[in-house]
C-alpha cells in the first residue's frame, strides 16, 4: 500500500529471511565467526552451540553459516527436534542419503550404517555436519544419543560435527548434571544478544536502502524509540516499523515520527507501551519543573557519590561479571549494590542476561527472564543447606545479593559491584528472614501451568537426581520421599517449593562455596 508513496521496490521490513536484507551487527559477525571456527578449525570435534532470544537472528546466522562452510561438507539439517533417538538417526540418515533398507527403526544397526558412511566420507576428504534448530526442545535421551554419535571417530579425528541452535533455555539444559559430559564437548558457544540503540539505527537505514527507499525516512530519535519499544530484537523491529510506515502513510508524511511508532506499538506491541501517551499532554508544566529540579538535585548527589567512589576505589564503572572479592573493613560501613545491579548480577551467575532494568524487592516476571523465582522466609542455616546464591531483602526493603560464603563470612555485592566479605552478625541485624531464589524451568511451564507437562518435567528431574530409573507409576512415591529428605511438606504435590528443589538438585549452577 505504501510502497509507491515511499519509493520502495519491495517491503523493507518483511519478517521472512531474505539474504539481501541481512544486516550483520558486530554481535552477529562475532557469533558467525565463533561458529565457523568451531566447525572448521575448532574441531571436527563435537558440538558447536548458538543461543539467543526469539527474533534475534539465529536463523539468519545459521543460513550464513551454511554458506560459509567449506566445500566437501555434507549437511544434515533438522528443524523439528522433538524426536526420539531412533527418529534422530532416521532423520540424519535421510538428510545424508544413507540407505536404511531393512534396518530402519533399529538403532544399533543405523548407527553402524552411519559410521560406515562417515568413514567413507572422511577417507574422501569430506566433513559431515548435523545442524539442529530449536535445539532447546531436544528430549534428554535424544541429546544423549547425539553425544554418543560424537564417539564415532578415527584415531586422529571425530567424524561428526554437531551444531545446536536454540533459545536461552538450551543453555540451562546444558547445565544439567546428567548432561555434563555433553556440555564438556561443546568446542564453541555463543549467545546472540539484541541490537544496541546505535545498531538499530544502522539496521533500519540498511533495510530501507536495500528496499530502494530513502534512509532519511527514519531519524536517530525514531531509531532510539524503536529500540526502546522492541529492546533491539530484529523481528520485533520489523513488525513495528512495517506498521509505523503505514501510520506515516496515513498522515501523508515522508518521515516516521515517535507518534507513528506509538500508534504502531499499540497494535503490534500491546504489552510494551501505553497507547498515545506523551509527556506533553499528560504532565503539566508545573510538574515538569518539579521533575527537572528533582533530577538536578539527584544528579548533584550522584556526582558527589561518584567522586567519593573514584577517590576510594579508582573505578566509577565497575564490572558486573565475575565480581572481585574484597575483605570487609570494620572502619567502613557496608553499602549494598543498587537493586538493579544485584538482579543483573544474580541472573548473570546463571548465565542469563535480562533486558529489563529490574529494581523492585519482588520476583521479576519469569517470562522476561526464563527463570522461575520464589519469595521465601528462612534463616542462614537453610540458605547454607541450599548452597545457592540468594537475594536477601533487608529490614529497610533494600536488596543484598548473597553469592558466597567463605571462612565463616558472607560474600555480598557492594555498591562498587564487588563481592565483599562481611560478618554474618552484621547481616543478621539487618535481615528479617525474607529472601528470593531463582532456578531454571522450561519456558512452557513458566508461561502456563500444564499438569501433564509438569509431570513429565518432574519425571526427567527425578531420573537426573536418582541413582536408579524412576517410572511414571513410581513418581509420586519418589517425590514424597524427595520432599521429606529436603525438608518440604511431603504431600507428593509438585508445587513451587518442590519445583525449586528438583531444579536446584538437577542442574549445575552457581553455589555459595
Amino acid at each position: 500500500m505504501y510502497l509507491d508513496f515511499y519509493g520502495f521496490d519491495e517491503p523493507p521490513f518483511s519478517i521472512t529471511p531474505d539474504p539481501r536484507f541481512v544486516f550483520l551487527s558486530e554481535k552477529h559477525e562475532e557469533s558467525l565467526a565463533h561458529l565457523v571456527y568451531g566447525i572448521t578449525r575448532g574441531g571436527g570435534a563435537g558440538f558447536v552451540q548458538l543461543t539467543g532470544e526469539v527474533g534475534t537472528g539465529k536463523t539468519t546466522i545459521s543460513r550464513l553459516l551454511l554458506e560459509q562452510i567449506p566445500e566437501k561438507t555434507n549437511i544434515a539439517l533438522i528443524l523439528n527436534p522433538t524426536i526420539s533417538p531412533v527418529e534422530l538417526l532416521e532423520y540424519i540418515c535421510k538428510e545424508l542419503k544413507v540407505p536404511l533398507r531393512g534396518i530402519k527403526g533399529k538403532l544399533n544397526s543405523m548407527v553402524d550404517k552411519l559410521n560406515e558412511y562417515l568413514l567413507k566420507s572422511w577417507s574422501d576428504g569430506e566433513n559431515t555436519v548435523v545442524m539442529i534448530d530449536e535445539a532447546q526442545n531436544l528430549p534428554r535421551d535424544t541429546l544423549e544419543q547425539l553425544r554418543l554419535l560424537t564417539n564415532l571417530e578415527t584415531d586422529k579425528q571425530k567424524l561428526l560435527q554437531i551444531v545446536l541452535i536454540g533459545q536461552p533455555e538450551l543453555r540451562s539444559t546444558m547445565r544439567r548434571n546428567d548432561l555434563r559430559q555433553l556440555a564438556q564437548r561443546v568446542t564453541a558457544r555463543y549467545h546472540l544478544m539484541p541490537l544496541s540503540a546505535n545498531e538499530t539505527l544502522s539496521y533500519l537505514k540498511h533495510r530501507i536502502k536495500v528496499a530502494g527507499g530513502n534512509p532519511q525516512i527514519v531519524s536517530a530519535t525514531t531509531a532510539k524509540k524503536a529500540f526502546q519499544l522492541t529492546k533491539g530484537i530484529p523481528r520485533l523491529i520489523n513488525v513495528l516499523m512495517d506498521r509505523a510506515l503505514l501510520a506515516a502513510y496515513s498522515d501523508d508524511v515522508q518521515t516516521i515520527s515517535n507518534k507513528h511508532l506509538s500508534i504502531a506499538a499499540t497494535e503490534v506491541l500491546p504489552d510494551n507501551i501505553e497507547p498515545h501517551q506523551s509527556i506533553n499532554n499528560s504532565v503539566s508544566p508545573k510538574v515538569i519543573w518539579v521533575l527537572l529540579a528533582m533530577t538536578a538535585f539527584a544528579a548533584a548527589i550522584i556526582y558527589q557519590v561518584t567522586k567519593i567512589d573514584k577517590q576510594m576505589n579508582g573505578n566509577t564503572n565497575p564490572a558486573i561479571v565475575q565480581p572481585k572479592v574484597i575483605q570487609y573493613s570494620a572502619k567502613t560501613h557496608f553499602v549494598p549494590a543498587q537493586a538493579n545491579v544485584s538482579w543483573l548480577t544474580y541472573f548473570k551467575s546463571w548465565d542469563i542476561q535480562i533486558n529489563k532494568n529490574w529494581h523492585k524487592p519482588q520476583c521479576p516476571n519469569s517470562t522476561d527472564t526464563g527463570m522461575a523465582c520464589i519469595r521465601r522466609q528462612g534463616n542462614f542455616n537453610q540458605i547454607k543447606k541450599l548452597d545457592r546464591p540468594v537475594m536477601l531483602q533487608l529490614e529497610d526493603s533494600s536488596l543484598v545479593l548473597l553469592s558466597k560464603i567463605e571462612n565463616g563470612k558472607m560474600g555480598v555485592l557492594n555498591k562498587s559491584a564487588q563481592v565483599e566479605l562481611i560478618k554474618q552478625s552484621w547481616l543478621e541485624k539487618q535481615w528479617l528472614g525474607t529472601y528470593f531464589i531463582i532456578w531454571p524451568m522450561p519456558a512452557e511451564l513458566l508461561q502456563e501451568y500444564n499438569p501433564a507437562q509438569m509431570q513429565q518435567w518432574s519425571l526427567e528431574m527425578a531420573n537426573t537426581i536418582a541413582d536408579k530409573t524412576i517410572d511414571i507409576d513410581g513418581l509420586k512415591t519418589w517425590i514424597t520421599n524427595f520432599q521429606q529428605a529436603n525438608g518440604l511438606l511431603a504431600d507428593g504435590i509438585i508445587g513451587s517449593e518442590t519445583q525449586m528443589a528438583l531444579s536446584l538438585n538437577a542442574y549445575n549452577g552457581p553455589t555459595l562455596k
